[in-house]
């Protein structure tokens, strides 16, 4: 965790001291925001948070490795002759809330000094309110050897397959209690579980070297939910199928390169997704912000309602309401209120992901994307749970409808250039696809495009019910943040896609 507490600073503070909710933090907020105020700041807004994180891994051949972090500290971002002044601290004492407001305002007064452009934030109402994660079975609770059966299960499971040669599973779970508060009134708290687990296998033969992964191939997947989350996950189950397959893709065929009808699973999609739709349509990059760190967009600020991202089966939504979906909230790091944002429609940009600066230069408003890794790191505008949205029927009814081709699913690797337009991605696993049905499992498959061509293909979406999400972290921005947020998508189908390195 980039914002891990030192020793020094759990003398102070124990895990669960602002578990009580606004009445435990409510004191530290109001010192903060008045601080600012009193200074001359024309808003001011700040960020409170504890937060207990627990990871157990293992690979096979070395001892387990099981760690608890904890943070506890604050942020403050103020508005000061119309530049923004930030600062930050662990938690001591409660004199350190008014003193990083200090801290930010004088900031925000040297940075004024020079700069080109001044910030003009448009006022909205306070916004007050409370969210907590559903969880049944708190993961913290669960007992040290239940956690380990769990991974050390997993693990003989991946192993047990001849021609594994290494091995590696794990769970996590982390509880975070976030406070905000604002000079316009607004006073949230949001309280969330997160739990997760993941297992993969490596085998090795004369050909070469294969892995397969579960749930998936980042770290396998996180729900904002409690250990039953992991339950349902089966991960010894899954391990032994895991094994097998990565022993199986040594020796499998390798896709002809060229031209390719597929079926792209959801695992696979979900990368698809936050690469060539969710970092595109953020816009800091559309402005030019993120130039200098993570890229720019082929998406410009006047593309709302005009360009055509994909074929009218293509309508991505951002959602951070779903429940049970790491990333999910009710307000993000800067307060806005989330909610159900079409960012393309039937194929056409409908919305981009924005925070309250970036969509006041636009002159649109906040669609809650600006989100903060923790209280050390002001808020940028990150994709926030992006999801194709589903279509009619099943796997098998799109394998049909596909005929002869490929279906691929769980990401190997994965390239885009800065503008978010042309990409590379390989997938850990691909079956061909014959008269509908799939048949011989193919290794080391890539495939290729240009985002709107290959978007432009999707033929049609399964439903529903093959509906799935993947929780994943994201990295942006200078000094380099996390962001930790959720895709999903049911199977599609892609005409006429390039595939392999001819």
């Amino acid at each position: 965790m980039s914002e891990a507490a030192g020793p020094e600073d759990s003398a102070a503070h124990q895990w669960g001291d602002l578990a009580g909710g606004l009445a435990a933090a409510g004191p530290l907020l109001d010192s903060a925001v008045g601080a600012a105020a009193d200074g001359g700041a024309s808003f001011a807004d700040v960020r409170l948070s504890e937060s207990q994180e627990l990871r157990l891994y293992a690979v096979s051949g070395r001892a387990p490795d099981e760690r608890i972090e904890g943070s506890l500290g604050l942020g403050v971002r103020v508005l000061a002759d119309g530049v923004w002044g930030f600062a930050s601290r662990p938690l001591r004492d409660a004199a350190d809330a008014a003193e990083a407001a200090r801290e930010a305002l004088r900031n925000a007064r040297a940075a004024a000094a020079g700069a080109r452009e001044r910030v003009t934030l448009p006022p909205r109402p306070a916004e007050c309110g409370s969210y907590r994660t559903t969880a049944a079975v708190d993961p913290f609770k669960v007992p040290a050897a239940a956690r380990e059966a769990v991974v050390g299960g997993a693990l003989a499971a991946a192993l047990a397959a001849p021609g594994v040669v290494q091995a590696q599973a794990g769970v996590n779970a982390k509880h975070s209690h976030r406070y905000f508060a604002s000079t316009e009134g607004s006073r949230q708290e949001q309280h969330f579980v997160e739990s997760g687990g993941m297992v993969l296998a490596v085998a090795a033969g004369q050909y070469g070297v294969q892995r397969r992964s579960f749930p998936n191939s980042f770290h396998g997947n996180t729900a904002a939910a409690g250990w039953e989350y992991v339950e349902s996950l089966r991960l010894p189950e899954e391990a032994a199928r895991v094994g097998a397959e990565a022993v199986a893709l040594l020796t499998a065929p390798v896709a002809e390169p060229g031209s390719a009808d597929l079926v792209i699973g959801p695992a696979q999609l979900a990368l698809q997704i936050h690469e060539s739709a969710g970092h595109a349509l953020e816009l800091d990059r559309i402005l030019g912000d993120e130039v200098n760190f993570a890229g720019r967009s082929f998406i410009g600020p006047n593309a709302i309602g005009r360009l055509r991202y994909g074929s009218p089966g293509v309508s991505i939504v951002a959602d951070a309401t779903i429940p049970g979906t790491r990333g999910s909230f009710r307000f993000d790091d800067e307060g806005t209120p989330t909610r159900r944002t079409m960012l393309v429609t039937e194929g056409i940009v409908t919305d981009f992901l924005s925070s309250r600066d970036s969509a006041a230069r636009a002159g649109g408003e906040s669609t809650a994307a600006a989100r903060s890794d923790g209280w050390g790191f002001l808020p940028l505008c990150f994709a926030t749970n992006a999801f194709l949205e589903p279509g009619t029927g099943t796997t098998e009814d799109l394998l049909d409808r596909l005929g002869t081709g490929y279906y691929l699913d769980d990401n190997r690797s994965w390239s885009i250039d800065s503008q978010r337009l042309n990409f590379q991605f390989g997938t850990e696993a691909a079956w061909e696809v014959r008269r509908g049905r799939k048949s011989r499992l193919l290794r080391d498959f890539s495939y290729g495009g240009i985002t709107p061509q290959f978007w432009g293909s999707l033929e049609a979406v399964a439903g529903p019910a093959e509906f799935r999400t993947f929780g994943m972290p994201c990295g942006k921005g200078e000094p380099k943040q996390w962001g930790f947020l959720s895709h999903g998508a049911a199977p599609a189908l892609f005409r006429g896609v390039r595939t392999g390195v001819a």
